[in-house]
């Protein structure tokens, strides 16, 4: 595991949490590609699926994050032309909770390496900062739904804050679970 993998998840998160959408004639175009985050989510968590049983539990949630963002963006595609929105909001939720599901797997899995490596003060809130992080990507998914332009400005405005606040717990656990050349005691080395 490297400081690059974790960065592409966390952007990854970033880009699958904050929406920014653009009208162009009957459609609107989300500017942070959910696609392309969970592309950036799959590239960085496939190499570390390999360090822990929790890490490998993330691989399914991964494709199938992939697969929702391809249906997402087809049917908000035909959203726009036909007009029935039914079939978007099955899949955006869909997603929404492929997201949580995914940052809850992520963060048992680096307290699983911090417990592992006897340093568990490193992530000793996580499961905290998860519960609020899941919570408010919830809420912010609820308020889309019900189209009440201020809540949802709201509510978007607190998860993104909530998940600068997310990644950057991640990156300072990281930086002293992962320091370079330091094997961990229960991954096979010779493979490395």
């Amino acid at each position: 595991m490297n400081k690059k993998n974790i960065t592409l998840i966390l952007v990854g998160i970033m880009l699958l949490i904050l929406q920014l959408n653009i009208r162009v004639g009957n459609t609107y175009i989300d500017i942070f590609s959910d696609l392309v985050g969970a592309i950036l989510i799959a590239i960085g968590g496939f190499p570390i699926s390999k360090r822990n049983l929790v890490f490998k539990k993330m691989r399914g949630i991964m494709i199938l994050g992939i697969i929702l963002s391809i249906f997402s963006l087809a049917f908000g595609y035909l959203v726009g032309i036909k007009g029935n929105q039914y079939t978007t909001q099955i899949v955006t939720g869909c997603a929404t909770i492929t997201l949580i599901y995914f940052t809850y797997y992520f963060s048992e899995g680096l307290m699983l390496e911090a417990k592992f490596q006897e340093k568990e003060a490193a992530t000793r809130s996580f499961r905290k900062i998860w519960f609020l992080l899941g919570a408010l990507i919830f809420a912010s998914f609820m308020t889309t739904m019900s189209n009440i332009s201020m809540l949802v400005i709201i509510t978007q405005a607190l998860t993104a804050i909530f998940a600068i606040y997310y990644c950057s717990a991640v990156l300072t656990a990281c930086k002293q679970l992962y320091m370079e050349g330091l094997p961990t005691k229960h991954m096979d080395t010779s493979n490395l």
